[in-house]
């Protein structure tokens, strides 16, 4: 037996090695979880995509909050939903919490954020998922980690990253010493600082440098800060598409499918799940690229009856309203609060707290 051994005698001490210098730089720092992983790229000569650094920081920040309600969707709700302003209209001690972020972090990541955070809190007891008619479930938002949204290869969907980094069980394996991944890549390819400033920040951008200033006060939102050219009142166009689900035996539409998986999420955990559509400046007009997607939702509703849908998924607000389709202007998002509010509150009277 001794002799089979020797055969793998340097692989083994070699493994001991690792596990010495590993137990050492986390008994010496004992770095965050939120660092020790690959969420950030840190790519040579690349920015941090803001939308990754928001949902980094949002996610380490109020990981162990533990609070009563959770927001996950795209921007509409990022820069839509005050959480301070929702909770003067909840009962005293619920904390409302905007986890929301931007629409390349996908549906797949909406629902992985849920599932960080229901496996976290023992007072967690609502999700809300906040989005807009804009941004409908799409298969690329979905099921296709790594599309480029709207065809832009800038603009990436990551939502599986949040599952790899944060939810699944490979993240219990990796190594203390990743904290220092920066660190060390930067000193790497930088040539340790001549090509460029080791202390610079994860992203020199206006919109991200705010968000550090006011997200933790917040809650998780910030105003928005678009450049506004205008906001058309057209009709309505929501691209959606249907498939025959031979479980019931019927045509289904994908947006049904998606929120379906949302629904059984909420069921497993015995959380109540909201679904909110957040008010455009398009109209029904002859109703012309929503139809198909309204009767998926009044089939859903039917069939989920314990899912509150509080608001319908066209909901028409004056155009000037807006600082782009998906965005209400940062001086009116108090009209986003009156209305959200009481429904909140009516939720959390029937359902409790």
């Amino acid at each position: 037996m001794s002799s089979y051994i020797l055969h793998f005698r340097a692989w083994i001490v070699a493994a001991l090695s690792i596990a010495l210098i590993e137990g050492a730089v986390y008994a010496a720092n004992r770095p965050s979880p939120f660092v020790t992983n690959n969420f950030l790229q840190f790519s040579f000569a690349r920015d941090e995509t803001p939308q990754r650094l928001f949902m980094f920081h949002k996610l380490a920040s109020f990981a162990d909050s533990n609070p009563t309600i959770v927001q996950s969707g795209d921007s509409s709700g990022f820069y839509g939903i005050e959480p301070l302003a929702i909770m003067r209209y909840l009962p005293e001690g619920i904390t409302y919490l905007n986890l929301s972020c931007c629409a390349n972090l996908g549906f797949s990541g909406y629902y992985n954020v849920f599932r960080f955070m229901v496996e976290r809190g023992d007072k967690l007891r609502y999700l809300v998922l906040h989005i807009t008619p804009y941004t409908m479930p799409r298969p690329e938002t979905w099921n296709k980690d790594g599309a480029a949204l709207w065809g832009d290869p800038n603009i990436k969907v990551f939502g599986d990253a949040i599952y790899r980094e944060y939810v699944s069980p490979q993240r219990h394996i990796y190594p203390p010493s990743l904290a220092y991944r920066r660190e060390i890549s930067d000193r790497f390819f930088y040539l340790d600082g001549l090509l460029g400033n080791l202390d610079r920040p994860l992203l020199q951008n206006e919109n991200y440098l705010e968000f550090l200033h006011v997200y933790k006060k917040t809650l998780g939102w910030m105003p928005e800060n678009d450049l506004r050219n205008g906001v058309a009142a057209t009709e309505c166009e929501i691209s959606e598409t249907q498939f025959f689900d031979i479980g019931n035996l019927r045509e289904k539409t994908f947006t049904e499918e998606v929120i379906d998986a949302y629904a059984d999420l909420a069921k497993k955990y015995r959380k109540t799940l909201v679904v909110v559509f957040q008010p455009v400046a398009c109209n029904y007009g002859s109703g012309r690229g929503t139809a198909k997607t309204r009767e998926g939702i009044e089939r859903f509703k039917s069939e989920h009856p314990e899912v509150e849908v509080p608001f319908p998924l066209i909901t028409t607000w004056p155009a000037e309203l807006f600082s782009v389709p998906a965005h209400i202007v940062h001086e009116h998002t108090d009209l986003l609060a009156e209305r959200l509010g009481p429904a909140m509150a009516d939720i959390v009277r029937r359902h409790g707290s």
